[in-house]
């Protein structure tokens, strides 16, 4: 007996036809020219009011959670957010600096962090880490890096620094990296970049961490600080610029603090 007219069974012509349809409209879209794509730059992103403002707000609410003080590193706090940290990473690569300088040691977790991806990236480099009261919770010498105990602005201990910069460079010679996260006032930033702008190797970076405190954008009212320091050290050293592309992740606490010696 026939089937009814109004009825598709399984493999009748009706499905047939919409299987088909389907078949020539995936192909026709694989076909088809994809509309462009043109990624924004971080200088797209910043530059305009709109966008500034939305990775403002989103950097404050990022530094207000407290979340980043819950970052560590093999047991050690780091205080940083991870952003900033894989930017770190990416300079490494670029740069493969021999030596790497830190003020304000803390507990060592970034200390830490930096000598074992050192050792990731195959890289034969020094960490020096300077801090008035350094709360190290391993023996620092067994991951290459030398611990220097005082205040990072004083005479006698930046000697020692330098000396440690030359020694290490006298092993493997390369280029040096800065990192300034001690005291966080303008005056002590202020010296520190005196200081430790000279370490600095041409093509190779001195990092400015907090610039964002004093409303840059998070806590306003805190007083001068590391933004400050760094506007006033700008407009005098013309072998410094601020590398706008260290802030292409837009998630930063150095915004602006991202200084590369140019020659």
């Amino acid at each position: 007996m026939p089937a009814h007219p109004n009825v598709a069974f399984p493999g009748s012509r009706p499905d047939a036809r919409r299987q088909l349809r389907r078949f020539v409209q995936r192909v026709l879209n694989y076909a088809k020219p994809q509309p462009s794509f043109k990624p924004l730059t971080v200088q797209d992103i910043l530059g305009s009011q709109s966008g500034r403002g939305v990775v403002d707000q989103f950097n404050d609410l990022w530094y207000r959670s407290g979340v980043a003080r819950q970052l560590v590193w093999r047991g050690d706090l780091i205080q940083k957010n991870p952003c900033d940290l894989w930017m770190v990473l990416d300079l490494f690569q670029k740069i493969r600096p021999t030596v790497l300088v830190e003020t304000g040691t803390d507990r060592g977790g970034s200390a830490s962090f930096y000598a074992d991806m050192f050792k990731t990236l195959g890289m034969t480099a020094t960490v020096v880490t300077v801090d008035i009261n350094p709360k190290w919770s391993f023996d620092p010498e067994s991951k290459n890096i030398q611990s220097i105990v005082g205040y990072s602005t004083d005479a006698p201990v930046f000697d020692k620094v330098r000396a440690a910069v030359a020694s290490a460079l006298a092993r493997s010679p390369g280029p040096v990296m800065v990192m300034l996260d001690s005291d966080h006032s303008e005056e002590n930033v202020t010296k520190e970049l005196a200081l430790y702008s000279e370490l600095v190797t041409p093509g190779s970076y001195l990092i400015v961490e907090d610039t964002n405190i004093n409303g840059h954008p998070s806590s306003p009212g805190t007083g001068p600080g590391p933004w400050e320091a760094v506007d006033a050290f700008l407009k005098t050293r013309s072998d410094f610029v601020a590398d706008q592309d260290c802030e292409r992740f837009l998630l930063t606490f150095f915004p602006r603090g991202w200084l590369k010696r140019v020659r």
